[in-house]
């Protein structure tokens, strides 16, 4: 079977050295057509969820919040190519554990505190890689992603002030003493484009304060040599987050460990 080449071994190098990276490789047009029309959907569906991270679109019977409006997000999240860039960077064995919609509306859409996304994680060991999808333009002016290269470097996801903060996509902000906040490099996608970074990657993002809302779908993948914890999932009382722990699907390869549950928290659509 032949290795994936999606990436170069450039980009690989440069995941790994900086803890993100935004490849050559970009999803097509009628992909991303696709996915924003979908995007446009959920929205009108669910408008009390926008500026909130909207959890499990991808999921048949809707995950948490009934929003499966099409197979589009499931599509995009298992994309053959998509897989093989993650695959390079996490092996062959892959589960898909969670995909969120980051819909930020224009003038004045929340900021998103400074988090290491391995901060009360439920996976052991801790791994994964995120795929965060441009629906629409992501820039400076309406709030784009922003990094902290070589943060990933630690398995300490550092301490997290959980108090809810207006003006805040939800409650998670990292110590500001730990990390140089100076050293945040925007990066800003046209649609299509994606940003992949790992778990411990310091990141977070700056208010829309443009005249046009920004949205982006991430996927995140672990691989088969860890396990989920169900029981461990941490709860949060706020919009878009849920109560629930995540359901898993296996997406490439096999699971290692045996002990993952692919049944847990999906709906049974033909019940």
């Amino acid at each position: 079977m032949s290795t994936p080449t999606i990436l170069s071994d450039e980009e690989v190098g440069r995941y790994h050295r900086d803890g993100f990276l935004v490849p050559e490789f970009r999803l097509p047009g009628e992909v991303i057509d696709r996915l924003l029309a979908a995007t446009g959907k959920l929205i009108a569906d669910r408008s009390d969820l926008i500026d909130h991270s909207i959890i499990g679109p991808h999921l048949p019977g809707g995950g948490i919040h009934g929003l499966y409006t099409d197979s589009t997000f499931l599509d995009v999240a298992t994309d053959a190519q998509l897989l093989d860039a993650v695959e390079q960077l996490c092996g062959p064995d892959l589960i898909l554990w969670n995909s969120l919609m980051f819909y930020k509306r224009s003038e004045r859409g929340p900021k998103v505190p400074w988090h290491r996304d391995a901060f009360g994680s439920s996976i052991e060991p801790t791994a994964t890689t995120s795929v965060w999808i441009a629906v629409t333009e992501s820039t400076v002016d309406n709030g784009c992603l922003q990094f902290i290269p070589g943060s990933h470097r630690t398995d300490d996801p550092g301490v997290h002030d959980a108090t809810a903060r207006p003006g805040e996509m939800f409650s998670a902000s990292l110590d500001p003493a730990s990390f140089d906040e100076s050293a945040a490099v925007d990066v800003e996608l046209s649609p299509g484009q994606f940003v992949m970074f790992d778990v411990y990657t310091i990141h977070g993002s700056q208010p829309n304060n443009g005249n046009r809302p920004r949205a982006g779908y991430a996927c995140r993948y672990m691989p088969g040599t860890s396990v989920y914890h169900h029981d461990r999932v941490e709860v949060r009382d706020q919009p878009g987050y849920g109560h629930e722990s995540r359901a898993l699907m296996l997406v490439r390869g096999e699971d290692r460990t045996g002990r993952n549950d692919f049944e847990r928290g999906h709906a049974r659509v033909n019940a």
